[in-house]
């Protein structure tokens, strides 16, 4: 059943590219209805357990090489939510793309890269998880950069930060099956087998670790990491910005719950001796901190951006942070409190990110300066955002709020009062750049030349609206979500909590957020009904409040410069100045990027290699590596 998961959509790949660039209409629909379809398909495959196929692709003397694919509840779980929310995403797309001059096979490409997703989840072997992991990294690198100058310099970003990630889980999948203790290339087996060597071996493990945390924090955007989602997010196509940021940035926290976490709570249990922090190994109290300096890093880099989406960006990685900080707690409100604010971010971030494409569609702009006033204009836009941010933010009736609780009552009740306060002070920090973001963006005074702006077609209303139905839905019943979160956690070894539908029940306090959410609901409904019932209002241009009554013209002054939204934050920005100068982690990147390029450029030069020539000359080589390390 998995593998022909997988087979239909390199079909439907194939499909797609044999469509053409004429019938872009027939090949972003079709490709929607296959995603609905593939959607279902997992659907049915709730509950079947420990399926496991196995396909062998050939042998070479005593070696056998296969592709081996599974069923457990945390990859089911991820691979169900990201192609819901994909479906969403490509249903904006259509209109989005049907206007697009040239797609440059994007299409093709999002197919192709919507089944490596699955088979990163669905993999049971390291070999089959690094293979497809592969897949997406090729794959999400060329829809980045569609032959765009500055996406290209944006993607190299992520593409330099994704070898290493990727060359560094290489090693430490060539390091498991080079130990004699472990051997095995088996994902759950090598967990088991690496907790019971930590008693012996804890150098060897912890070098293990290392590797596998690098790949997945680079991944993730985790500190030191966190540059390449204001680069690939922003230059990336407007439509897969969403896919990017609601569900690529999530294979690194991924892994960290596939493999870390399991290993961490096992090695607890079979090595009493190893040196802890308020009940947790000290390696991963110090990961959980590198969680609680991305959410405050990112936090404040949100608040001094001015690219609209570089600011949605920064925000996911301060998002990230919060996941991070409560998986290392490893108890059970921890790991179930940064998994369920994976989803809730997915679907936050993804309909924040589908109304600022939705903004960037009508007025193709992205600096928020240039924008304002366009809430009257795009009012379903508008809403998205306006819910998008408050769920965000953490306030209730949204999504959001749900799983921060969980996450506070994981800190608090573990003790960690360092931690807390650093995801407060992210939390806090929020507020300032989401309201930046819907001041600059959507109030405010609205520029001559956006006069004739309104709102986006149906269609690309549609996942948006989709997107505000789910954040209310999950912030009323998250039980509806916490359910099979909990029976990913038990198979990590930890208790589930104790959930119903509208019932969270945590160590501190317990929450009914059907009672919760419908507070807040009727006091907003009491506070319209005194605005509908009050004085007769009449409309005031924003311009007169500004300019007291008088014609700004008359004074040479346009409506825009009435508009304060550059800079917004810079008193902010001049205080952490001189850190931040000398923190700056991007000119390392910068530097990085720009020696891999040279050194490129050096071999293509050298072999007189064509742009394709170079990258088969590449693809070989790691072939080559990959059976020689299969060999030691």
């Amino acid at each position: 059943m998995i593998s022909n998961i997988l087979l239909y959509t390199m079909i439907a790949a194939v499909i797609s590219f044999a469509l053409g660039q004429k019938l872009k209409a027939v090949r972003w629909s079709f490709s929607a209805l296959f995603l609905g379809y593939v959607g279902f398909q997992l659907y049915g495959l709730y509950g079947q357990w420990g399926m496991v196929e196995t396909h062998n692709i050939f042998s070479l003397g005593s070696i056998n090489f296969s592709l081996n694919f599974g069923i457990t509840k945390l990859g089911w779980f991820f691979a169900f939510f990201t192609t819901i929310i994909n479906i969403m995403i490509w249903i904006f797309s259509i209109v989005k793309n049907m206007n697009e001059k040239e797609e440059r096979g994007i299409n093709f490409l999002w197919i192709l890269l919507a089944g490596s997703n699955l088979a990163i989840f669905f993999s049971v072997d390291w070999i089959t998880f690094f293979i497809a992991w592969e897949i997406m990294t090729w794959t999400s690198f060329f829809i980045i950069t569609p032959g765009w100058k500055n996406s290209f310099k944006a993607a190299n970003w992520y593409f330099i930060l994704s070898m290493f990630g990727a060359y560094a889980m290489l090693v430490g999948i060539w390091w498991l099956y080079a130990t004699p203790a472990i051997h095995t290339l088996n994902i759950a087996s090598s967990i088991a087998l690496l907790a019971k060597l930590s008693i012996t071996a804890p150098g060897t493990v912890g070098i293990i670790i290392a590797l596998f945390v690098l790949s997945f924090f680079a991944k993730s955007a985790v500190f030191p990491f966190h540059p390449w989602p204001a680069e690939a997010h922003a230059e990336a196509p407007d439509d897969f910005s969403p896919y990017l940021s609601g569900i690529m940035i999530k294979y690194g926290l991924y892994g960290i719950l596939l493999f870390i976490v399991p290993l961490f709570i096992q090695i607890m249990k079979v090595n009493p001796n190893i040196a802890m922090v308020n009940g947790i190994p000290v390696y991963s109290y110090i990961l959980a901190w590198f969680g609680a300096i991305t959410a405050v890093l990112g936090t404040y880099l949100a608040i001094v951006s001015n690219d609209m989406k570089k600011l949605a960006a920064y925000s996911t990685v301060s998002n990230i942070g919060y996941a991070v900080t409560s998986m290392f707690i490893l108890s059970s409100a921890g790991v179930t409190g940064g998994l369920f604010h994976v989803v809730n971010h997915a679907v936050f971030k993804s309909a924040i990110f589908l109304s600022l494409g939705a903004v960037k569609f009508r007025t193709h702009e992205r600096e928020m300066h240039k924008l304002g006033g366009l809430a009257t204009k795009m009012p379903i836009t508008f809403l998205t955002f306006l819910l998008g941010i408050i769920a965000a933010a953490g306030i209730p009736p949204l999504n959001g709020y749900a799983s921060k609780w969980i996450i506070y009552q994981a800190l608090l009740s573990g003790h960690f009062p360092f931690l807390t306060t650093m995801i407060f002070l992210a939390s806090t920090g929020a507020f300032l750049y989401l309201f930046r973001a819907l001041h600059s963006i959507f109030l405010g005074q609205l520029p001559r030349k956006f006069n004739n702006v309104k709102e986006v077609p149906f269609l690309m209303q549609i996942p948006m609206i989709l997107g505000i139905l789910s954040m209310l839905g999950i912030g009323y019943a998250p039980g509806i979500v916490l359910k099979p979160i909990g029976l990913a956690v038990k198979a990590m070894g930890l208790t589930p909590m104790t959930v119903e539908n509208t019932l969270m029940v945590g160590k501190l306090s317990s929450i009914n957020t059907a009672v919760v959410s419908s507070t807040f609901i009727g006091a907003f409904f009491f506070a319209f009904a005194f605005y509908l019932i009050g004085k007769k209002r009449h409309h005031v241009e924003p311009l007169d409040n500004y300019t007291a009554g008088q014609d700004p013209e008359e004074f040479g002054l346009t409506p825009e410069l009435y508009h304060f939204a550059l800079k917004f934050y810079e008193p902010v920005k001049n205080i952490f100045r001189p850190i931040e100068e000398k923190l700056n982690i991007k000119n390392y990147y910068r530097a990085l990027v720009r020696n891999a390029n040279s050194f490129g450029a050096t071999l293509s030069e050298m072999f007189k290699l064509s742009g394709a020539g170079s990258s088969m000359i590449f693809v070989l080589g790691l072939v080559v590596i990959i059976l020689a390390g299969w060999m030691l």
